[in-house]
């Protein structure tokens, strides 16, 4: 059976969840923050009007290493490094304030 879903209450319940348990909270921070990084990737991509084919071209990645980073699966530093590299951007850290 399908039932819809309903977004608003999913979300009260994740954080309910997440509000009583300071371990999930922090987890669930870091794949959020993932999750927009890899999002902001595939819009900077798309922005210059490349494919994931064109990205492993001009990175050397194999165009399947290119998806697994867009969807999350995978990615070490250097590949993120490689596949921002390749549209033109770099990696930076800065402080939290």
């Amino acid at each position: 059976m399908l039932v819809k879903s309903d977004s608003e209450k999913e979300k009260k319940i994740v954080e309910d969840i997440i509000t009583n348990d300071e371990q999930l909270k922090q987890q669930h921070e870091l794949f959020v923050a993932e999750m927009a990084f890899k999002q902001e990737m595939i819009n900077a991509r798309k922005t210059l009007s490349l494919t994931q084919k064109d990205v492993s071209r001009l990175s050397g990645l194999s165009q399947q290493a290119v998806s697994r980073i867009e969807n999350g699966a995978s990615g070490t530093i250097s590949t993120v490094i490689k596949y921002l590299n390749s549209l033109g951007y770099t990696l930076s850290i800065k402080k939290n304030c």
